[in-house]
Formats: structure tokens, C-alpha cells, sequence
């Protein structure tokens, strides 16, 4: 009676050993596919709060006291992105080798027998069969013995064989979306004389006031800006590779593409530039802009107060005076009424900066890494414009 009690016993164990196993390999493959096969941000039951707990480690560690360095610190914060990308697909691996070992650990000596002497019956040795078919190196020593295990066998090679495929294949997706990413930053960064000067950017757009040519360029920014949005939406992991380079950040990409549209709207002369400002590129540009940020602010920064983070109008007033002597110096046509473009540029910002800046704090930039044109201001042409501040 007792040998039967404990058989009934050590069945049951079998049964919720192999229940819990399942339910591990089921949770990787869930895992896999939102981040994989369905990759829109936010979906991951694993990779985004282990995303979002690795980052924030890194972050920890740069604050340490004994990183003062600047230099150190970005160097330490680089490395999140692609320890991120290791962990989560070690995860995946791992989480497929426990739950097929606990699976066929029951089945050790009985089921799966060895081919040579005695069969193992510790969990180790369920590990090692679950490794050698996972990764389909064959059975080695330890041999199914019955239809359903030869069965689960092909299931975990097969498995095995499509999880590395598509790593494999996420991998190079990913660094190829960064690529992308990193070649839209140079882009900026080199049309705006390496300055991070959007006004810069705009005088060039329309030298000696033409601008008859440049809505093909606006355009193309504005693609460059939407196909950012949807990277990121696929593999929401590329928010967490931030290069010690601010030239390269998605707040200093966010913040050329955002003031490039405001200045459009706020710094061009109406009546003149009309067909430009209405156009369908200008649009393209603050409002697919606009949507990047609000995306990808509520996928990785849900619950960031934006409210505190705004610069004073006085610096915001400042700037666009600074952008308009700029213009006015390629010979671009300016409004009449600057003070009241001013009022407009500043509310126009209002809507996107919080954003920006919030996104620049996440990533550990300092702002004024991600403006520095905006910190130090040269004179302006007319500095009374600035009285009333």
C-alpha cells in the first residue's frame, strides 16, 4: 500500500514537473513571437521589462560617483544596448533548455534510456539531452525509447532549428535598422555644419531665399523620421543603444527634425513662402515628427512627468530671434511681425519639447549635449528684440 501511495505520489510530481516545464517553453516561444514574429513596442512579456531592467542597471552604474567622467559614462551606457540583445535571446535559449529538461527528466531511465550501461536519473543529465536536442546535435548517448519522446524530440529540434533562424535573422535586422538610424543622425548632423542648428539647417534648405528645391529634402527627412518611428516599433530594442556621440541620439534627431518643421511654420515669411508652408512635406515632417514622439514616448517613457521639462520662454524667444538673423542672412524672407512669430514658434514647441527633453533624460544625455547650439547664444543683429523679455 505505501510503495503504491508513493508511486501515485512520484506520478503526480511527474506530471506537474513536466506541467511547469511546458509552461516555461511556452512562455519562450509567446516571448519569441511577440518580439520576433509580432514586434510592436511594448508586447514582450520578457524582453521589455528585461529591456527596461537592464537599462536602468546601466544607468545606476554610470551614476556611481566613481564614474565621474563624462567620457566614462557614456562609454558604460554604449554597452546597454547590446547586453540587452545577449540577455534577452540567452533568456529565450534558457528558458527552452529548463523547460524540455524538465519535461523528459521524468523519463530518465525508463522512456530515455542510455545506450551505454546504467541511465543517469539526475537533472543534469536531463539538461545535457535537452541541450544536445535543442541545438539538433543529435541524441548522443541517451536514446527515446518510446513514440512520444521520439516525438517531443523532433518537436525541440525543430524548435531548436527555428529559434536560432530567427535570431539569427532578428540580429541582423536589428543592427541593420540601427545602421539606418545612425546615417539619418550623420545626415543631420552634417547638414546642419555639425552645429545641431536647425536654423542652420533651414538656411541651407532655402539659400539666397529659393526655396524652389528643397521640398524634396524636407521630404525625405520626413520619411527618414516615420521609418524611424516604425524601426523602433519593430525592435524596441534599438532604444536602448545610446552612443557615446550625442550627434547620434534619438533626442537630437527628434529635436532637428521637430525645430526644422517649427521654424517652417513660425520663421518664414507668409505671403512669400506660402505654397512651402502648406505644403504636404512640411506637414509630413512636424506631423509625422510629432507622431514619433508621442509613440515612442508612450512605449519608454509611460510614466514620465513632461510637465516639468521645458525651457523658459525667454530662452525659447531668444533662440528664434538667434534663427531669424540666421535666415534673414541667406536672404530668406522673414514675417513682418517677429514678436508675434515669436509667440507662435514658442507655442508650436510647447507641443513637442517635453517630449525631447524627457526622451534626452532617459537616455542620460545632458540637454545641453543634445543643443548645444541652443545654450550659447552669438549676438543678435537687432538686440532690442529682446527688450521685453
Amino acid at each position: 500500500m505505501a510503495i503504491a501511495n508513493r508511486s501515485i505520489s512520484e506520478g503526480k510530481m511527474g506530471w506537474f514537473t513536466q506541467l511547469i516545464g511546458l509552461g516555461l517553453v511556452i512562455l519562450a516561444l509567446i516571448d519569441v513571437f511577440l518580439s520576433v514574429l509580432y514586434p510592436r513596442s511594448g508586447k514582450g512579456w520578457l524582453s521589455v521589462p528585461l529591456s527596461r531592467g537592464i537599462w536602468k542597471l546601466f544607468g545606476f552604474m554610470a551614476d556611481l560617483p566613481r564614474w565621474k567622467r563624462q567620457k566614462t559614462r557614456d562609454r558604460i551606457l554604449s554597452y546597454a544596448g547590446p547586453t540587452v540583445l545577449v540577455i534577452v535571446i540567452a533568456v529565450w535559449v534558457l528558458l527552452l533548455l529548463f523547460g524540455f529538461a524538465l519535461m523528459v527528466w521524468v523519463a530518465l531511465g525508463s522512456a530515455i534510456q542510455s545506450s551505454n550501461g546504467p541511465t543517469p536519473t539526475d537533472f543534469i543529465t536531463a539538461f545535457y539531452y535537452s541541450g544536445y536536442t535543442l541545438t539538433t546535435s543529435g541524441f548522443g548517448d541517451l536514446v527515446p525509447q518510446t513514440n512520444s519522446y521520439r516525438l517531443l524530440a523532433i518537436i525541440e529540434s525543430a524548435l531548436g532549428f527555428s529559434i536560432f533562424t530567427l535570431t539569427i535573422t532578428y540580429l541582423l535586422s536589428v543592427y541593420s535598422a540601427l545602421t539606418q538610424r545612425n546615417v539619418f543622425a550623420l545626415s543631420l548632423h552634417h547638414q546642419t555644419a555639425r552645429a545641431a542648428n536647425a536654423a542652420e539647417l533651414l538656411a541651407r534648405l532655402g539659400a539666397d531665399g529659393d526655396f524652389q528645391n528643397s521640398r524634396q529634402d524636407i521630404a525625405q527627412i520626413a520619411v527618414n523620421a516615420l521609418m524611424l518611428l516604425e524601426s523602433h516599433h519593430a525592435y524596441p530594442v534599438l532604444h536602448y543603444f545610446r552612443f557615446q556621440r550625442p550627434y547620434y541620439a534619438m533626442a537630437r534627431i527628434a529635436l532637428l527634425t521637430m525645430d526644422t518643421a517649427t521654424l517652417i511654420r513660425s520663421a518664414l515669411d507668409e505671403k512669400q513662402y506660402r505654397s512651402l508652408v502648406n505644403s504636404t512635406a512640411v506637414a509630413a515632417l512636424g506631423d509625422g515628427g510629432q507622431h514619433l514622439l508621442t509613440e515612442l514616448s508612450n512605449s519608454f517613457l509611460p510614466n514620465c512627468d513632461r510637465t516639468r521639462q521645458q525651457q523658459p520662454d525667454s530662452v525659447l524667444r531668444q533662440w528664434y530671434y538667434q534663427a531669424i538673423d540666421r535666415l534673414q542672412l541667406e536672404g530668406i524672407a522673414t514675417p513682418a511681425d517677429l514678436d508675434a512669430g515669436a509667440e507662435l514658434y514658442i507655442t508650436l514647441r510647447r507641443q513637442w519639447e517635453p517630449y525631447v527633453m524627457a526622451m534626452a533624460a532617459q537616455l542620460k544625455y545632458d540637454w545641453s549635449d543634445i543643443a548645444p547650439a541652443e545654450q550659447h547664444f552669438q549676438p543678435l543683429k537687432y538686440p532690442d528684440r529682446l527688450g521685453s523679455v
